[in-house]
């Protein structure tokens, strides 16, 4: 590498520049492409530790899962999920949360009893701060999982903040946490959205029972033009019929 370095050096005080500043942008490009292969390969030596260490804690946790459809104890339940080393919260989060995808009735609701007492909503409550996106997006999906009203004003504070796709996460959530305050903020969010994304964004209001019958009446008549006519048809006679059940 010196000899090149000399040669650019000689050439230029040859009054060769032009040579010189190739050859010096070619040794620049060489290194800086050997620099980005270094960095990739150890960026991926990262993720691939950081997956495998992550397992290996997983592993731990996950006995719970079985614990929970066995209906044991709810004190042992508790005891084999409780974080055991310092970075184990969010990896008995996501434990927790792949199960919660799952499972209805008594064992989801053993889940979340445990999620809350173990501080799950308080960390993700926080999370919802971060600089990182996807850290932010993860909170959402949780707290959407814990069904806690407490989470409805921070989330639709974010929901205004964030990027369509973020501001999707953010309304999964209020709908999975059905609260009721939460369906002014969503109408008008939906309201904003492209057209091609509204009829999605109904079946998450529907969700909220008869107010969100009402919400999604509201955005047919705002805005006709977004719901093809047969599904209209489709989403009316599905709306009529829930009534009449209720």
């Amino acid at each position: 590498m010196i000899e090149p370095l000399r040669l650019a050096i000689l050439a230029a005080i040859e009054g060769r520049p032009s040579m010189g500043v190739v050859i010096l942008a070619s040794i620049a490009l060489f290194f800086l492409v050997l620099a980005m292969a270094v960095y990739l390969i150890f960026l991926r030596a990262w993720h691939r530790l950081r997956h495998d260490y992550r397992r290996s804690r997983a592993v731990l946790y996950e006995p719970a899962v079985e614990m929970v459809l066995m209906d044991e104890p709810y004190e042992k339940i508790r005891e084999a999920l409780r974080p055991r080393r310092r970075g184990d919260a969010d990896i008995v989060q996501e434990v927790v949360t792949q199960a919660m995808r799952h499972l209805q009735g008594p064992p989801f609701e053993t889940f979340r009893r445990v999620s809350l007492e173990l501080g799950f909503l308080r960390d993700n409550l926080e999370a919802l701060k971060s600089w990182d996106r996807h850290r932010r997006g993860h909170a959402m999906e949780r707290l959407g999982f814990l069904r806690s009203s407490q989470a409805v004003d921070p989330l639709v504070a974010l929901m205004d903040r964030e990027s369509l796709e973020m501001k999707l996460v953010a309304m999964r959530a209020l709908a999975a946490i059905g609260d009721p305050r939460a369906l002014p903020p969503l109408v008008a969010a939906a309201l904003q959205v492209p057209p091609g994304l509204l009829p999605r964004l109904t079946s998450m209001i529907l969700e909220f029972g008869p107010p969100g019958r009402e919400a999604v009446l509201e955005l047919i008549n705002r805005r006709p033009g977004a719901f093809p006519t047969s599904a209209t048809r489709d989403l009316l006679r599905e709306l009529a019929q829930d009534w009449g059940a209720s």
